[in-house]
């Protein structure tokens, strides 16, 4: 009975040896679907480009992008683009609305006040005059 175990336990890694990189790929796509249904995002890799950001709408008057655009230019566009796109459709304002809801949401999070960059921390003393 024993030889029997040992044999099927033999036939079945020659087959996963066969189909190995079948097995990584489903294995791999089904850990990314996990991922997702949990809430986890992969970080950013160095897909993109300056040009791509400026047709998606990335771009304005106050934030333009047309001099990255430069042979020398070795980085691969804006970072968090995805988060930024999000909230332009979500709550339909501009590029530069966008931003700034990220970037107040994001001050929001590590306690610093938005409105003057002050840390919201009790125990914070500041020793400048904030009043005018």
């Amino acid at each position: 009975m024993l030889i029997y175990l040992i044999l099927l336990l033999f036939i079945c890694l020659i087959i996963c040896y066969v189909f190995r990189q079948r097995l990584v790929d489903l294995a791999s796509a089904a850990a990314d679907q996990m991922n997702r249904l949990l809430g986890y995002h992969l970080l950013p890799t160095n897909a993109g480009s300056f040009e791509s950001d400026i047709e998606d709408g990335l771009t304005s008057s106050q934030f333009d992008l047309t001099d990255n655009l430069g042979d020398q230019e070795t980085r691969a566009g804006l970072k968090d683009k995805e988060e930024i796109i999000k909230i332009m459709k979500r709550q339909k304002v501009s590029f530069d609305q966008a931003r700034l809801i990220r970037q107040q949401k994001l001050l929001k999070k590590n306690n610093i006040d938005p409105t003057t960059g002050l840390p919201m921390d009790p125990k914070f003393v500041s020793f400048g005059s904030t009043s005018s």
